[in-house]
């Protein structure tokens, strides 16, 4: 197993396109945390909003020259979880990831998560993942996503490089149980269990109009199931359907 290089970086743009710059191989392996990210990205056009020195943002490349180019969702799944199995051993109240990219408690975001991958013909090759997690921030502009921190919630502040060290060795161990199939098999077990609003009824928007669905799964694609009251099944790619 390849040890991470971890490398910090005290004012970057993005930790994401700080590692995509770089050739694949010195990608794999290397960890960039920023201590003042400016142009922190979430999904599509979404701004990630961090105050300096009081969060995580960090990128890890990982080699994933294992894993069919049809399976790469795999990665979205195993990634979260592996930060579960940190934040499970402090937190009150359990995670959720909120399909496709973020991690709720009670709701309110705590985590986002970006992943670019490279793809070689069927097979992926070196993918960065990028982590955004609310720590020690106690204010937050961006209200209609309701953040929350792990200040807010425990009460005292977190060291955060203590933090960072946990969450990769951890999403590096789910990353690693996708190499055989029993691995992949839990991960997606895993995830479902860990699936905010599975197997519940909630309003959502979907072209401009609110509608009622229960999330059934995820389809090998990462598309979000769903059923409607009358048991007709409709699956949504990314920015198809938003939770209200």
């Amino acid at each position: 197993m390849i040890p991470f290089r971890y490398l910090y970086l005290e004012k970057i743009g993005s930790t994401n396109a700080f590692l995509l710059e770089k050739p694949e191989d010195e990608r794999v392996g290397c960890v960039a945390y920023a201590g003042e990210q400016t142009s922190g990205k979430g999904m599509g056009t979404n701004h990630w909003e961090s105050s300096p020195g009081l969060n995580l943002t960090f990128s890890i490349g990982v080699d994933m020259s294992f894993l069919r180019a049809a399976d790469q969702f795999l990665l979205s799944q195993a990634v979260p979880l592996g930060m579960m199995d940190v934040l499970d051993k402090m937190l009150p109240c359990q995670a959720f990831v909120k399909w496709p990219n973020d991690m709720v408690v009670e709701g309110r975001k705590l985590a986002g998560i970006l992943i670019n991958s490279t793809i070689h013909g069927q097979m992926m090759g070196a993918s960065v993942v990028g982590i955004g997690l609310n720590v020690n921030q106690m204010h937050f502009q961006d209200w209609p996503t309701h953040p929350v921190s792990l200040k807010m919630i425990l009460g005292h502040e977190l060291e955060l490089e203590s933090l960072l060290y946990q969450l990769v060795e951890a999403v590096n161990q789910r990353v690693t149980t996708l190499r055989t199939e029993e691995g992949v098999a839990v991960i997606r077990t895993d995830y479902i269990h860990r699936l905010y609003r599975y197997h519940v009824w909630a309003d959502y928007e979907v072209a401009g109009q609110k509608v009622k669905r229960f999330i059934t799964g995820i389809d090998p694609f990462g598309r979000l199931e769903t059923l409607d009251e009358s048991g007709k099944m409709f699956v949504y790619d990314i920015k198809e359907i938003n939770f209200i």
